[in-house]
């Protein structure tokens, strides 16, 4: 073979490499998380609390509609009790996200549960409904960082605010995640 044609083999063969380099990187695949961060909330006062949350992401429907479970725990400091508030909550939201191969954003919704481990209110277990906005960002094939809003609304059955909610909180998070 001529000194072409050898050039033209080589650059063939390493495009063929790189796109099926970034296909596999875009093909749907589980992925667990824990992530921490500050929860912005308001309840019986207002103030800033740690949250950690453990997540598990399925793809449903290719690489862009995704299923995640989540649980997470928050003590908040709230202004009108004597000892700190601990919340858990276990909720599961679908997401849209854009299935590019390094960084893909998404936004979700979800519906869950939010139990009061202490200073519980009459109804100590309330839904708790979310909406997320979020970036996966892939930093080796297995590897990837998170950064996400998630805004919170539960016990709409206390008096109302202007959100529909007597609580509402917004999760300010980031963490990493393991595809496999």
């Amino acid at each position: 073979m001529n000194h072409t044609a050898n050039r033209t083999l080589c650059c063939v063969s390493i495009l063929s490499l790189i796109s099926a380099a970034s296909l596999e990187a875009q093909m749907p695949k589980p992925e667990i998380s824990a992530s921490v961060g500050a929860m912005q909330f308001d309840a019986s006062g207002t103030g800033t609390a740690p949250v950690f949350a453990l997540r598990a992401a399925v793809p449903i429907v290719g690489s862009w509609l995704l299923w995640e479970g989540n649980l997470s725990y928050a003590s908040l400091n709230e202004q009108f009790s004597d000892v700190g508030t601990r919340i858990g909550v276990a909720d599961s939201q679908l997401q849209v996200q854009l299935p590019f191969a390094r960084v893909r954003p998404y936004l979700g919704l979800g519906a869950g549960w939010l139990h009061y481990f202490n200073n519980a209110p009459p109804r100590a277990t309330p839904p708790t409904y979310s909406a997320a906005a979020g970036l996966r960002v892939g930093l080796s094939p297995r590897i990837a960082a998170r950064a996400e809003l998630r805004l919170r609304g539960w016990n709409p059955y206390s008096q109302s605010t202007s959100s529909g909610f007597g609580n509402t909180a917004a999760e300010w998070t980031g963490g990493l995640a393991y595809t496999f």
